[in-house]
């Protein structure tokens, strides 16, 4: 997915510099994924809570070719949800994501204090802190700016504060595209994920893309699906050319979204029912066959019972004689 997550940032850049930062950058992978994909001339940005794979980030920055000082000065060893270390002013082109899924997380009241949950008026859940991560990044991107982050299907319609904070990104943000992305499309984790597009400058419409179908088995990791080649081009193109294709892909108004209660479940927006044409006549002449079959077997059975004059027999023979 990091693949694709580049690509789809890489359309948004009309600019020779951009900055490009990771909340949630781990071994640093994703972006230096970006790094390699990008025309355009790239500052590298991230945090890392833990201090192993911070370690890991640091060393894979060195080895990709970047100096020790800018990685001492751009890159963060901190909890993003916290946002201790990172200057509440400062802003990125690009915010690339892959948080923990459903973390749980501190949800303080006083966190309403906070100008990244203030205007929103509640918390995500202790349980959920999916949106926790958006809210943060969003308040870090720039005018201009472009973040995509990768979460569980199920925050796209779970309700209670997860579906006001929707309603907030809805009317007062703007979710620029929703990507629906196989099973298993992150690492181990074999349930359905989606790709949330995000711009600070609002779109008159929604693109909802459905590649949920578009997946093939990791050979040795069986919980694990990739994309296919044809599936990817498909997401890129669609994208890239804001296209609606028919039970794929659609361009959904606020209006429509508001009459379904700011609910972002892909299939209330594209019709993913195949309908499969019926041959009645040779339907018809299958049952047929297949009756055929049943009498001759309740005939025989009938045949064979009949040797044997018992009650248990006799009362077999009744029993057949009836579903008849």
């Amino acid at each position: 997915m990091r693949k694709l997550i580049a690509e789809i940032l890489n359309s948004e850049v009309k600019t020779e510099k951009v900055s490009i930062f990771d909340p949630v950058a781990m071994s640093g992978s994703l972006l230096l994924t970006l790094k390699e994909k990008f025309q355009s001339k790239v500052e590298l940005y991230g945090e890392e809570f833990s201090s192993d794979l911070f370690r890991l980030l640091k060393m894979n920055m060195v080895i990709h070719g970047i100096d020790t000082q800018t990685i001492h000065d751009n890159f963060v060893r901190g909890d993003f949800l916290k946002d201790e270390e990172l200057d509440a002013n400062s802003k990125f082109d690009i915010i690339p994501m892959i948080p923990p899924f459903s973390r749980h997380w501190d949800a303080n009241t006083e966190l309403l204090n906070d100008l990244c949950f203030s205007e929103v008026g509640v918390l995500p859940p202790k349980s959920k802190a999916d949106y926790a991560y958006v809210l943060r990044g969003l308040q870090h991107l720039s005018e201009d700016g472009t973040m995509a982050v990768m979460l569980p299907t199920g925050a796209l319609f779970r309700s209670a504060t997860e579906g006001e904070i929707r309603k907030y990104l809805l009317e007062k943000q703007n979710i620029h595209a929703v990507i629906s992305l196989p099973q298993g499309a992150r690492n181990y984790m074999a349930i359905y994920t989606v790709l949330l597009i995000f711009k600070q400058k609002k779109s008159d419409k929604i693109l909802f893309i459905d590649a949920s179908r578009d997946g093939v088995k990791n050979a040795t990791r069986l919980k694990q699906n990739f994309l296919t080649e044809e599936g990817f081009a498909k997401i890129l193109h669609t994208y890239r050319n804001r296209e609606e294709v028919d039970r794929y892909s659609r361009l959904v108004s606020l209006d429509e979204i508001r009459e379904n209660d700011y609910n972002l479940n892909i299939p209330r927006y594209i019709d993913t029912f195949s309908e499969k044409k019926i041959d009645v006549e040779a339907t018809m002449s299958s049952l047929s066959a297949k009756q055929r079959v049943i009498e001759k077997s309740k005939k025989e059975m009938i045949e064979l019972l009949n040797k044997f004059d018992t009650p248990e027999a006799r009362q077999a023979i009744k029993a057949v004689s009836i579903s008849e």
